[in-house]
């Protein structure tokens, strides 16, 4: 019932209870008065103590009758009011069950339920209305990313190979070697940029439909021996737990992307000489690495989200790939600061 009714049923309640408080004395005065008036009628003499326990007889039948009726009226007044409340929301509860289902990234179209209550059939037309304006603005921003995406890598790959041509000339100066190899770390940067979003946009286009059963034990291993020089190279301690054997149905691509995003964040974030821990279950992925402070969890997963006060050194995008990745295969993607420990977990 709606906080709306609750407050309109309990002023009720207070209402007749103080009905029923000034009725009593009022019962009492008027059946006393019709009694003394038939004893005089019929010329009826009461002693004293007879007289006084009429009264105290006479009050008692009219407070427990008024109480008897209060009680029948207060609880055929609840049962009403429930009945006719829960069949006057209904259309609202319904309308209401349909937006929390809704979900913008599979563009479902919403259906309202027919009702007779002009105001819940104006409120479903407005909802209509408003669904099918995110839908439609939503569409255009995904059509311009992957078409913008598609269309920056001929350019960036022109650019690229003009940048590498220049940088093998010989008439360069230290300065102008510099400037351009600035331009080039830029200009990869870029790429990998629009390449993560190309790939965002498939995963979000369902174009990764195929699944396989998948050896994680294995694919884990491969992908920390691809990096070990990258952690060598900062001297890193590298603690595994990752027992043979255990296997996941999905797409190996994606699960790679996944693995590749989760080890090279680990790598980038944790400074010389650091800690990374890889523990891997039947259900269960953890990735963490040592760490000064916590990061912003509000932005982790966000596309370009800011996670620390330091300035970022990836494309923004390796964390919305894992999260995309996860959503996709029902997988819940969690992070944790604990002992000094960015903590980055997966339950499959």
């Amino acid at each position: 019932m709606s906080k709306l009714l609750n407050l309109s049923l309990k002023r009720f309640m207070i209402y007749a209870g103080l009905v029923l408080v000034c009725s009593i004395p009022v019962y009492y005065f008027i059946l006393s008065k019709l009694w003394h008036h038939e004893l005089d009628e019929h010329h009826i003499a009461l002693t004293p103590a007879a007289g006084r326990e009429d009264r105290y007889l006479i009050i008692m039948i009219v407070t427990m009758l008024t109480m008897l009726f209060f009680l029948m009226l207060i609880i055929g007044f609840v049962l009403i009011n429930r009945r006719i409340s829960k069949r006057l929301w209904q259309p609202f509860y319904n309308s209401l069950a349909k937006i929390k289902s809704f979900n913008l990234d599979q563009q479902q179209t919403v259906v309202f339920e027919d009702t007779d209550i002009n105001e819940f059939a104006e409120l479903n037309q407005s909802l209509n209305k408003l669904i099918a304006g995110n839908i439609a603005v939503y569409k255009q921003q995904k059509e311009f990313a992957d078409n913008a995406s598609h269309e920056l890598q001929t350019p960036l790959a022109i650019i690229q190979s003009k940048l590498d041509l220049l940088l093998q000339s010989k008439l360069l100066t230290d300065d102008q070697y510099e400037l351009i190899e600035d331009a080039n770390k830029a200009l990869s940067r870029v790429a990998r940029i629009n390449k993560n979003l190309l790939l965002l946009t498939k995963i979000e286009n369902s174009q990764f439909m195929d699944r396989e059963l998948i050896d994680l034990s294995g694919l884990l291993e491969s992908t920390l021996s691809a990096f070990s020089h990258f952690s060598e190279n900062k001297d890193l301690v590298l603690k595994r737990d990752i027992p043979p054997g255990i296997t996941i149905e999905g797409n190996k691509i994606l699960i790679e992307i996944l693995l590749n995003n989760l080890i090279t964040n680990a790598i980038r974030y944790t400074v010389n000489k650091g800690t990374i821990a890889i523990t891997l279950c039947d259900k269960y992925l953890s990735v963490a690495n040592s760490a000064t402070e916590a990061l912003q969890n509000d932005q982790l997963f966000k596309r370009f989200g800011t996670t620390t006060s330091s300035i970022t050194r990836g494309t923004g995008l390796g964390l919305s790939l894992v999260k995309q990745i996860s959503s996709r295969y029902g997988w819940k993607v969690d992070y944790t600061f604990h002992d000094m420990y960015h903590i980055f977990s997966i339950q499959f």
